[in-house]
């Protein structure tokens, strides 16, 4: 397909599905043009040695100056063509142009060819009328116990014990030392530790906790234990090590008692009774937040399986980064390197975060459509809370963190929009259910 736009030519073609190629040639006229307005801004203010301000012969100029022109020129003129083309045929670029075959020679057309992405056309279903069930948590005593008597446990003294053995949940100060294949391995030494014995199934050091109980102040043991095929340090995975244990002294946790003075002196309540409604208040907060996260999971899931489009290649393999960013990242706050994990396998790793990196690609352009179909805005207030939550990203020096944090607020305030539009014109029916329901629906 060929258009003439001042004089220039547009080729555009289909490389594949959500990229073209638009082969643009800028006509010689339009070029000597833009060169001579350029040439008599530098007559007019170019100093030359032996020449009046302004006064200096052309070819003078054009010895100096000729290259820079030329290049100044052309990068005008083929950023103006290239937004010239997609303007006039209406293409919706995502992500950065590729441009290609660039010419730019004194006296001839500039000719130059440009790879885009674009966004892809989707036609969404008719979703008047869906229904949904959004599923809150039950919120029990039981975890409201739990809240306080991790308040408890924070204001907890040690106490030390002598007349009994070590038990789960005692803390154990104890000197040791490991030998692996009949060699002192100082990674499994320590002296003057302290060490909370648990018996939990998670606990990669169980073996060697269930060795600890039992014994007393000032005993000494020697025992082997088999090192997990999770052990943190691939080296000693799945090796035997021989111990020899000296427990120095045993400490019980002693927790205060729960009394409307200890809860006006150490908390931010007056009374017993107020901290647990309030704890209750923010447990059925945070759980319909996550209901709500729940059913908008649901209803792109459902877009997603009604609507069949391509996506450009390079947004599924952005978003593949970010999602597997995002998984390292998390791993990195629980003190763990996946990929230096045992059981670490790169390529399933990959496949995994293609697949949700294009699930998050997808739900983007549904929402983006949405937006654009149904002449949705962020709403100011929403776009307002979000800057001044990220305003320390927003005022950035990198330019790169500014530009992410700008977009993710524009992102996050439309999805709002798009969603309360959306439930608008669906049904969601409310259930309570169990911690256990919960579980197994997912």
């Amino acid at each position: 397909m060929a258009t003439a736009l001042d004089g220039m030519k547009v080729e555009i073609s289909d490389v594949q599905p959500c990229v073209k190629k638009l082969k643009i040639e800028i006509p010689a006229e339009r070029v000597s043009g833009e060169s001579e307005s350029k040439w008599k801004e530098i007559a007019k203010f170019a100093q030359i040695q032996g020449f009046r301000k302004g006064k200096a012969p052309r070819h003078i100029l054009e010895k100096m100056y000729a290259s820079s022109v030329l290049g100044e020129v052309g990068q005008k003129l083929i950023n103006e063509g290239f937004e010239a083309a997609i303007a006039e045929h209406k293409i919706d670029v995502l992500g950065e142009p590729t441009f290609e075959d660039v010419r730019v020679e004194p006296g001839k057309p500039i000719s130059f060819s440009v790879i885009v992405e674009t966004f892809p056309q989707l036609t969404l279903p008719a979703f008047n009328g869906w229904e949904f069930e959004r599923e809150a948590r039950k919120v029990s005593d039981e975890e409201i116990d739990s809240t306080i008597n991790s308040i408890l446990d924070s204001n907890s003294e040690l106490s030390p014990i002598s007349d009994r053995g070590v038990k789960e949940g005692d803390y154990v100060f104890l000197d040791f030392a490991a030998t692996v294949d009949g060699v002192e391995e100082p990674k499994l030494s320590g002296k003057g530790q302290q060490m909370l014995i648990a018996l939990d199934d998670g606990n990669l050091f169980i073996d060697f906790h269930s060795n600890i109980i039992g014994m007393k102040g000032g005993e000494e043991k020697e025992f082997q234990i088999d090192l997990s095929k999770q052990y943190p340090d691939p080296a000693l995975a799945e090796k035997k090590a021989t111990f020899k244990v000296k427990v120095n002294s045993v400490k019980e946790k002693k927790l205060p008692e729960l009394t409307d003075e200890f809860v006006a002196a150490q908390t931010a309540h007056k009374s017993v009774a107020e901290m647990k409604s309030q704890l209750r208040e923010r447990s059925e907060a945070r759980e319909k937040d996550r209901a709500d996260e729940e059913l908008r999971r649901k209803i792109m899931e459902k877009f997603r399986s009604n609507t069949s489009f391509d996506l450009p290649p390079k947004m599924i393999a952005q978003y593949a980064e970010m999602y597997s960013n995002r998984l390292m990242r998390q791993a990195m706050e629980w003190g763990m390197d996946l990929q230096s994990q045992p059981d670490f396998d790169k390529a399933k790793f990959s496949e995994n975060c293609r697949a949700r990196g294009e699930e998050w690609a997808r739900d983007e352009m549904i929402i983006e459509t949405l937006a654009k179909q149904e002449k949705l805005e962020p709403n100011p207030d929403e776009l307002e809370r979000l800057q001044k939550e990220y305003a320390e990203f927003l005022k950035s020096e990198d330019k790169n963190t500014r530009y992410n944090a700008a977009m993710f607020t524009l992102k996050e305030a439309l999805q709002k929009s798009v969603f309360k539009h959306v439930y608008g014109k669906i049904k969601v029916t409310d259930k309570i259910v169990d911690a256990k329901e919960i579980k197994e629906n997912d």
